[in-house]
């Protein structure tokens, strides 16, 4: 009976240590990796990346990358929400670009189109001919 008791005792005490540990120093108001953040949205997400992560607004990034090169496609965005990246520690992540993080993308494969052959072909009348050109250096890669 006397070692449940202190069981208990030594159980609620943990608790309550770790809910003082945890309101004390607050919630964190970071996005992590790979996560969201928006300075806007602020109910929904944190406003800004963890220390030593890098803010990127994907939903206001509308270039693409051909064969390691970027270029700005001129489409409208707007979209406040960015994504958290870690670049600058040589491992070309999943969500990662020769755009959004060329110093640990280039020369990796990660390009939208890895030739201009095949942007010509596959991207060419997303970006150039079904639409008013924005970016002429960019549709005249297929000229």
């Amino acid at each position: 009976m006397k070692k449940s008791v202190i069981i208990g005792i030594v159980i609620v005490i943990a608790i309550a240590l770790g809910i003082y540990l945890y309101t004390s120093s607050g919630p964190s108001n970071c996005a992590q990796e790979g996560e969201l953040f928006s300075n806007v949205f602020t109910d929904k997400y944190p406003e800004h990346c963890c220390e030593g992560l890098m803010d990127w607004h994907s939903g206001m990034d509308t270039s693409i990358s051909i064969a390691d090169t970027c270029y700005q496609t001129g489409l409208l965005s707007g979209w406040p929400v960015g994504t958290c990246l870690n670049c600058g520690n040589n491992i070309c992540e999943d969500i990662e670009t020769p755009c959004n993080c060329p110093e640990d993308c280039l020369g990796k494969g990660k390009s939208e189109y890895l030739t201009v052959e095949e942007f010509c072909t596959d991207g060419y009348d997303e970006y150039c001919e079904n639409i008013e050109p924005i970016n002429q250096e960019l549709c005249n890669l297929c000229q």
